[in-house]
């Protein structure tokens, strides 16, 4: 298998690091969420994001970490379209 590098909706290459506007979730994701999941994924929707992992086949992951009122941490991540984000900053 060789590897397919991620990509944003204008085409341009991301890597992991990198920065990106998430502009579209996608409903089969958020429809698998219920509560402050919902809520948190939700409101991922025109952050800026770090790129979390690329896969070889040039699928794009996107994190971001909520802080809770009793001092816990909770992180999320999800798979994004290409069309979905537009590189920010590497």
């Amino acid at each position: 298998m060789t590897h397919k590098p991620g990509l944003d909706r204008n085409g341009k290459e991301v890597k992991r690091g990198d920065h990106v506007r998430l502009l579209h979730i996608r409903p089969s994701i958020l429809k698998r969420l219920a509560g402050s999941e919902h809520s948190d994924v939700s409101s991922m929707l025109n952050q800026v994001l770090e790129v979390f992992d690329v896969y070889d086949d040039g699928l794009v992951w996107v994190s971001l970490s909520w802080q809770r009122e009793d001092g816990s941490t909770e992180f999320h991540s999800i798979s994004v379209d290409p069309d979905a984000i537009e590189l920010v900053r590497k």
